[in-house]
């Protein structure tokens, strides 16, 4: 059969030849021919239902296929019932591979836009109206400290605070939390999602946006005061300078003395404006390593090479390095030692009046940050400093500049890192660096 209407001509042709010799036997009264010829006529005419319904049942294929999304059948059995059925089969097959390659863009589309919400620094997390997590990515993780997170509830276990801004705040909305030293940006979006409810939560931790727009204040504030300050004093030297030698060359007796004793006290006088204009002047330039620190100078570091120099000069004080894990950091090996030094150093001297005085140094890591964190056993920072030490100029301590702090968080932003504190109890510091 070469053709669809060939064969449905040769099987109708069959029936109606069976029909005859059966009406023919009959009359004959051959009731043996005449039941065969009516079981013949059966298989013929089922023979023809199927070879006639074969369209409807390739046409429900590919809608089941359609439907369930399995397009891995193809149609090209029958070619051989005529080019009628092979242009179908091809059109049938070309549906098919269209319907395939659809699949495999939006699929290859959804696994782009996975991989760019999973590298954002911006947390983003989704759930239902029964709570249940359907997208959350690295960063929204990290923000909550809480990880394979299935449902909404366990939120309310471990971040009550992000737990019930997310659940009241309306849609559209956004506010601020402090959560565990980080100021977290909040916002609220409702959609709908194929007659689904989806509640969109994002998730911003802002607290480095916000050190590095306090930090820049500072340094513009700095940098006016150092030029008014400079322009002020720098004049009030030189002339002090000028009256003092006015002083020591032309008010002179012939021999050689100074005229009155009122000369002696300008003298002392003048002498005590030029030191302390000098000091002022050595003052303001100290606080220019604040507002001129040089770009980091990065390198591959391991950090058991800090830890060793380190060591070499704190070696005399009661101090123990603890290498959890020997991880690589991309920093400048200069700037990352000054922050260290000067974070040892504070320590150092909060427990001088100490007994059994204790400071830790220590690297690990957690999760995928790369922590360095120095802990004493002093006697603390008051409650009421604690928020004030990352200020430029505020100290505690009665001969202290005030950048010591202030300039090692500086050099850990310009890292890509963060500088925290946190009080210890009953008492002792930790700072901890913080390096992606």
């Amino acid at each position: 059969m070469r053709s669809f209407s060939t064969g449905i001509i040769i099987r109708i042709m069959l029936i109606a030849c069976w029909a005859c010799i059966g009406a023919w036997s009959w009359y004959q009264n051959n009731h043996g021919i005449f039941i065969l010829m009516v079981g013949m006529m059966l298989i013929s005419a089922y023979n023809l239902y199927h070879f006639t319904t074969s369209l409807n049942k390739k046409l429900s294929r590919i809608f089941d296929s359609i439907q369930y999304e399995d397009f891995a059948i193809t149609f090209r059995a029958d070619n051989a019932k005529g080019e009628s059925f092979e242009d179908l089969n091809a059109s049938l097959n070309a549906v098919i591979k269209s319907f395939n390659q659809v699949r495999a863009e939006r699929e290859a589309t959804l696994h782009f836009i996975q991989a760019i919400i999973q590298q954002i620094n911006v947390g983003i997390l989704s759930y239902n109206t029964d709570g249940k997590i359907e997208l959350i990515n690295q960063a929204a993780n990290k923000i909550m400290g809480i990880y394979k997170l299935s449902h909404v509830s366990a939120i309310n276990i471990q971040q009550p605070d992000i737990y019930q801004l997310m659940t009241t705040l309306p849609s559209g909305e956004s506010k601020l939390l402090k959560v565990s030293n980080q100021e977290i940006s909040l916002s609220v979006k409702e959609i709908i999602l194929r007659d689904r409810k989806i509640r969109l939560i994002a998730l911003h931790n802002i607290r480095s946006e916000l050190q590095n727009r306090e930090l820049e204040a500072w340094q513009n504030l700095t940098k006016v005061l150092r030029h008014e300050i400079m322009n002020t004093v720098t004049p009030i030297v030189s002339l002090s300078q000028t009256m003092r030698d006015i002083i020591d060359t032309d008010l002179k007796d012939v021999s050689g003395h100074q005229q009155v004793e009122g000369v002696k006290d300008l003298k002392n006088a003048i002498n005590t404006v030029i030191n302390r204009s000098k000091g002022i002047m050595n003052f303001v330039n100290a606080y220019r390593e604040f507002t001129n620190i040089p770009l980091p100078n990065v390198s591959e570091l391991h950090i058991s090479q800090v830890f060793d120099e380190l060591k070499s000069l704190f070696e005399n004080q009661p101090i123990d390095f603890i290498l959890d894990s020997n991880f690589k950091i991309h920093a400048d090996s200069d700037q990352i030692g000054q922050v260290l030094i000067n974070l040892l150093k504070n320590a150092v001297e909060a427990t001088e009046n100490i007994e059994n005085a204790k400071i830790t140094i220590k690297a690990y890591l957690n999760q995928q940050d790369k922590i360095i964190e120095v802990v004493d056993n002093g006697s603390g920072i008051k409650p009421e400093d604690a928020d004030k030490i990352f200020v430029p100029f505020f100290t505690t301590k009665p001969t202290g500049t005030g950048i010591g702090l202030s300039l090692s968080r500086q050099i850990i932003q310009m890292h890509g890192g963060r500088l925290e504190y946190e009080a210890l109890r009953p008492c002792g510091s930790r700072f901890y660096i913080v390096l992606g």
